[in-house]
């Protein structure tokens, strides 16, 4: 009986481990396939995945390169468009040729306070251990009006160098520069920032605007009977805390006012100035926020210039000038008249639809035939420098010669032979 059980017991022993292992054949079997699946998948992916990025690497190139055709085509469209667009702009300043005066503070020590000047606060001639150009640096508040820069004529320039600390505070002083009418000696402590004389132009800089350091900032004023008539302010890129040195150009033609900064025009004020005469001119500042921060001037620099060329030209419609100067019985240009002519070629680019006549001009020396034939060739050189120089298109510019058939001045003296060697410039209607 014992034996018959033992039989049966090893026989479900041996079914169920029978049964076992065909589960367990089953599942490795089930096992590779998922493993053998996930390998097709793998590679099917991968696959996949290269094939996409071919696609993809594909487009790329292809936008690459239709971008870089697109980039050459708005390169070429931005040429084009450039150059259709191109600005002439007259921005050079042409400085006086009769000097006024100057400062270099060469004749003061260093320490004092230059003997040229008047002041109501204080200040000191200095120099630079790099250099031995002396500098006046101003005080902390206060005007300062240098004596011998007593004349400003309707036709001037006026330069002066100017040079400030580093890190200059946007809340300290800014330098302005007056142009003003004064009656008596101490006029000139009229003008502040919170106060005015009775004339005055006044253009102020600094070297920290509001935000970058990149960026200084430049205003004007004009009061004219101890009132304000206008004013502006505008950024400047050309004098800042990390271009804190500035060479200060004013051109005065008449009413009008231009102004650079190292060599960036600023202003172009056409009515600036009033009809009063102009004598003095005043550096002021107000209290620094900062009493580290400074400012320094020097090689002052005045001088009388040229006629206002273009007002004479554009708004009237003619000018006549013996500024001219050609060599002695030739038509070939001296290098004194570039100034006059300057002027003028950059009056006939600012107004490209004016068409002029050059008329030349002698005086009664030598034959008749032979200055009529002469002033001919100057008014023809005048009309080729205008183009060489300023791509005055020679259409524009009209030439004739009267020789010495319309004197404006008696040819018995030397001066009335100046005078009537001339060149008349006509706007053609």
């Amino acid at each position: 009986m014992k034996f018959i059980l033992t039989i049966g017991l090893l026989l479900l022993v041996t079914q169920s481990q029978a049964q076992f292992f065909k589960k367990l054949s089953e599942k490795a079997e089930k096992a590779a396939e998922r493993t053998v699946e996930r390998r097709v998948e793998k590679k099917s992916e991968e696959k996949t995945d290269e094939s996409i990025d071919k696609v993809f690497e594909k487009k790329k190139k292809k936008e690459k390169k239709t971008k870089g055709n697109n980039s050459q085509t708005e390169e070429t469209n931005s040429k084009t468009t450039a150059k259709k667009t191109t600005i002439t702009s007259a921005k050079d300043f042409i400085a006086g040729t009769k000097i006024i005066a100057t400062e270099n503070f060469n004749q003061d020590a260093i320490g004092d306070f230059p003997v040229n000047w008047n002041t109501n606060s204080s200040g000191e001639v200095i120099t630079f251990s790099d250099s031995n150009e002396k500098w006046l640096q101003l005080s902390d508040k206060g005007n300062y009006t240098p004596i011998n820069f007593s004349k400003l004529p309707e036709n001037c320039t006026f330069e002066v160098d100017i040079y400030t600390t580093e890190n200059f505070s946007f809340y300290s002083s800014g330098l302005s520069i007056a142009f003003v009418s004064s009656q008596k000696k101490t006029d000139y402590t009229q003008w502040g920032d919170f106060k005015s004389g009775k004339e005055g132009v006044i253009v102020s800089l600094h070297p920290q605007g509001a935000g970058s350091r990149k960026i200084g900032v430049s205003g004007f004023k004009v009061i004219t009977n101890h009132a304000l008539a206008i004013e502006n302010n505008v950024d400047l890129k050309s004098f800042n805390n990390d271009k804190n040195t500035a060479k200060v150009q004013f051109w005065r033609q008449k009413k009008r006012l231009r102004m650079y900064v190292n060599g960036e025009k600023i202003w172009d004020l056409p009515n600036a100035f009033q009809d009063v005469t102009y004598n003095s001119i005043v550096f002021y500042l107000h209290t620094y926020g900062n009493p580290e921060d400074k400012y320094y001037i020097s090689n002052l620099k005045l001088a009388e210039a040229g006629a206002d060329t273009r007002h004479k030209l554009i708004e009237t419609g003619t000018f006549t000038t013996n500024e001219i100067l050609f060599d002695t019985n030739k038509s070939s240009i001296k290098n004194s008249s570039k100034t006059v002519l300057s002027d003028l070629g950059n009056a006939l680019q600012e107004n490209p639809t004016i068409k002029i006549k050059i008329t030349g001009h002698t005086d009664s020396d030598g034959k008749e035939t032979d200055n009529q034939k002469l002033s001919t060739q100057r008014a023809e050189s005048v009309k080729n420098y205008l183009s060489s120089n300023f791509g005055i298109e020679k259409s524009r510019m009209l030439t004739e010669g009267k020789g010495e058939a319309n004197p404006i001045a008696s040819n018995d003296t030397e001066d009335g032979k100046k005078q009537n060697r001339r060149v008349e410039f006509t706007v053609i209607k």
